[in-house]
């Protein structure tokens, strides 16, 4: 199971985030949007800022396995099935679905 996106899984380059936003074509189509509206203006720090704003996307999908844990998740939940899931609170604190407080040493 992979818990977390890998910040080196991607260059901080336009290329390699487009390269790696393939993997998912609304992300890719997006980031291509706010690239072309940045470069009509001819601004480097706009373009530099469309790299930042996508560089977590991108290395989201440049993570081994990490979208597919993600997607599996979504589709278990909206299933509703829960079982075994951990869920935490804005203090960290662990539940499981029905918000009974669980020990969750060795998760995340």
């Amino acid at each position: 199971m992979v818990f977390a996106v890998d910040p080196e899984a991607c260059e901080r380059t336009a290329d390699a985030v487009r390269a790696a936003l393939q993997r998912r074509p609304d992300w890719l189509r997006a980031f291509e949007q706010d690239w072309l509206s940045a470069a009509a203006d001819f601004d480097s720090e706009a373009l530099e800022r469309v790299v930042d704003k996508w560089f977590p996307f991108a290395c989201a999908c440049a993570t081994p396995g990490y979208l597919d844990e993600v997607e599996h998740t979504v589709k278990r939940m909206a299933e509703g099935d829960t079982e075994g899931m951990v869920f935490f609170d804005d203090d960290g604190n662990a539940y499981d679905a029905d918000s009974n407080p669980v020990d969750a040493r060795g998760h995340g």
